[in-house]
């Protein structure tokens, strides 16, 4: 839809447009019927003086995600990112009772991937989702005896505690060497898995689900950790098995060059860690079928050890060199952009730049108010770039008012189509090759010139979902600019790069474009 159209369809009065959904149309205004009407003028102002740069994120939380990456990330732009997660497992029932002479006969570690089902050949196969790059990583999982807190010792257990992308010095320090896993070509297979669950009665079941991730992990430790510890303080409840098994490390790095990275639901409902084990029990429901009903036989069994507790994503990632033109933009402990509307001067020194003061007074009707983000294609190289951002206030880490007035309320999904007018996704040329985004701050630019509302700075990052909008605690000793950012932000590798306010190509360099109308002088 072109301006002339899209001018012809704006509405009657701002005071009305808080509280409305933002509708599917190109634009929706916060304007009035008025323009094209005798006069009236409608107009577009493009020469904001805009201040944006990019920032390399420090460490920062990430305890508390609701998903994790696991893997290896290469580009050309920002280098090798690697990706591990600790975890806390928990009793799936306290004080579990194995039988007489328990012996585990295997461990399936198993987190399921994100897929979606096939058809080949009449056939259901699977294609994995949330999966970047195709190279083998070496994986491997430890024993921790690092110590998770639920509650901060230094806040008197009175707040959580928050743990940041930066430990892997201080887990490393703290497992066990003897690794329960280690395999130094993983691939993540879309095979569907297979398990074989026994039933009370010692009979076995097929059934064939989704693709996981699957790594089968050592019998003796499990053994001498969980099956012989029955009855003892270890296994009586949560508490005591936390301090006793402090969890597992599953750690990735890089082989060679490339690699692969994973998003993972480690609470997914299939997730965890199972014993699968081999027992002697009374043989009270006459299983053998020999009319004795107090002899010992011989079953099958299995225990589940559940993800759950404390979650911590650590990163190692290399720091790119950013220049004033771009603005560079990377999800996990990656970069982000910061950014300030109405940069100008401000003779008075009040706080408010003189550009702003001025706009301020033509009392404007502000019909439409965007950000236009060219993706600089001679600089992007080979990431893998986001479908979307999000602009979010820096100075208050919230929302903007646009985002309340243009979300229809959708659940909660790892691939969000809400919020479509206010952070419109990604556009592409015919070669699936990223052109542009728009994000749309039509209300956050009418607050500023007719209510009077403070010019904050801005924080544009990737986002993995829309509708997480959590933000997270950047590491404090080294935070100049930054306190928090978003959950969103840190649970994808995808990036881009972008024109800036400054970039030499004048049609692409990032502008605010405001769309007016005012009464004829």
């Amino acid at each position: 839809m072109n301006l002339k159209n899209t001018m012809l369809r704006i509405t009657t009065v701002v005071a009305v447009v808080i509280s409305l959904i933002a509708c599917e149309d190109d634009f929706d205004t916060l304007g009035s019927s008025v323009i094209g009407e005798p006069g009236f003028n409608a107009d577009l102002y493009d020469d904001a003086l805009l201040s944006a740069h990019s920032y390399d994120l420090p460490p920062v939380q990430t305890n508390g995600l609701p998903l994790n990456l696991l893997g290896v990330y290469e580009d050309e732009v920002f280098g090798t990112q690697e990706a591990s997660v600790l975890s806390n497992v928990l009793l799936s029932t306290p004080n579990p009772f194995f039988g007489t002479e328990p012996v585990v006969d295997s461990v399936v570690l198993a987190i399921p991937y994100f897929s979606h089902e096939t058809m080949v050949d009449e056939e259901v196969t699977y294609a994995l989702d949330s999966i970047y790059g195709s190279s083998p990583i070496s994986l491997s999982v430890y024993e921790s005896g690092y110590f998770l807190n639920d509650l901060d010792p230094e806040e008197d257990f009175e707040q959580s505690q928050r743990y940041y992308s930066n430990l892997e010095p201080k887990i490393m320090s703290n497992i066990n060497p003897e690794a329960l896993y280690e395999n130094e070509s993983f691939i993540p297979s879309a095979e569907e898995t297979v398990e074989y669950p026994v039933d009370e009665a010692g009979v076995t079941d097929t059934v064939r689900k989704a693709p996981a991730l699957r790594l089968k992990l050592n019998n003796n430790f499990f053994q001498n950790k969980i099956l012989d510890q029955a009855g003892s303080s270890a296994l009586l409840n949560q508490s005591s098995f936390k301090n006793y098994f402090r969890g597992v490390y599953l750690k990735a790095d890089q082989v060679n060059s490339g690699g692969t990275m994973m998003l993972l639901n480690l609470l997914q409902g299939d997730g965890g860690i199972t014993i699968y084990y081999k027992t002697r029990i009374v043989d009270v429901t006459d299983v053998d079928e020999d009319g004795d009903v107090e002899d010992m036989v011989e079953v099958r069994r299995s225990y589940k050890l559940n993800f759950g507790g404390v979650r911590v994503n650590t990163f190692e990632q290399e720091a790119p060199q950013f220049d004033d033109e771009n603005l560079y933009l990377k999800g996990g402990e990656g970069a982000m952009a910061i950014i300030e509307l109405f940069a100008g001067p401000d003779a008075d020194n009040d706080g408010v730049s003189d550009e702003l003061e001025f706009l301020r007074e033509n009392n404007w009707l502000i019909n439409e108010a965007n950000l236009e983000f060219f993706v600089n294609r001679n600089e992007v190289g080979d990431v893998d770039e986001a479908e979307r951002l999000y602009l979010y206030d820096l100075d208050n880490n919230t929302i903007l008012a646009d985002y309340i007035l243009d979300s229809p309320g959708q659940a909660n999904k790892t691939t969000s189509i809400s919020n479509n007018g206010h952070l419109q996704p990604l556009t592409r040329d015919e070669n699936g090759n990223g052109i542009s985004y728009k994000i749309r701050i039509t209300n956050h630019i009418d607050k500023l010139l007719n209510r009077d509302s403070t010019n904050v700075k801005l924080g544009l990052v990737v986002t993995q979902n829309i509708n997480l909008i959590s933000t997270y605690k950047v590491l404090p000793a080294v935070n100049p600019e930054v306190e928090r950012v978003p959950g969103s932000a840190l649970i994808t590798p995808e990036a881009t790069v972008l024109y800036g306010p400054n970039a030499q190509d004048e049609d692409k360099r990032l502008k605010l474009n405001i769309y007016y109308t005012e009464p004829k002088s």
